[in-house]
């Protein structure tokens, strides 16, 4: 009796058991784990495809990390525009401004310096910030961001309404530069 009560009780718990020991196993052996398709559906957009004016729903952080252009717009609406963004180390978003618009944005990875002001030649609020740091741009004020560290800045921003052409796909700053000068 004794060995069927402990079998009942053991049973349900022999998965649980099975997968303990194989967790166990990959990381005494270095090897990791397989992502879950909640972690794989990040790797799956494509940064070169504007998904706007649809529903969407994703992993922002994983997309953010996995960028490597320097600017992809990548959900662009009516009123509201996402890009995601990676600087290199030393590379800038150089001074603008945005006079109807409002902007946020978001630090994932990375060190920054932020300035800004209500006009071009007096930048008087200057911040550092880093990983899971946000930035909040009023509309009308000049605003300039420096990664100033040594790994590459990945951010993503909010702007409303939109201030990028639809699908907008910058692969380095030199190009983002061009476009830029080229639509403004």
């Amino acid at each position: 009796m004794k060995k069927k009560l402990i079998l009942f009780i053991l049973l349900p718990l022999a998965p649980l058991m099975i997968a303990a020991e194989s967790l166990y196993t990959n990381e005494q052996n270095g090897s990791k784990q397989k992502k879950s398709s909640y972690e794989k559906s990040a790797s799956k957009i494509d940064l070169d495809i504007d998904y706007g004016k649809k529903p969407w729903a994703f992993d922002i952080e994983a997309a953010t990390l996995d960028n490597e252009n320097y600017r992809s717009a990548n959900w662009t609406g009516d009123y509201m525009q996402l890009v995601f963004m990676s600087l290199k180390p030393g590379e800038v978003i150089n001074l603008e401004v945005h006079e109807d618009h409002d902007q946020f944005i978001r630090i994932e990875q990375g060190k920054a310096t932020v300035w800004m002001g209500k006009t071009e030649d007096d930048l008087s609020y200057k911040k550092e910030v880093k990983d899971d740091w946000a930035i909040m741009i009023p509309a009308g004020y000049w605003h300039k961001i420096k990664n100033a560290g040594d790994v590459d800045l990945k951010l993503y921003t909010l702007y409303g309404p939109p201030e990028h052409p639809k699908g907008t796909s910058n692969k380095t700053y030199e190009k983002a530069k061009e476009a830029h000068e080229h639509n403004h």
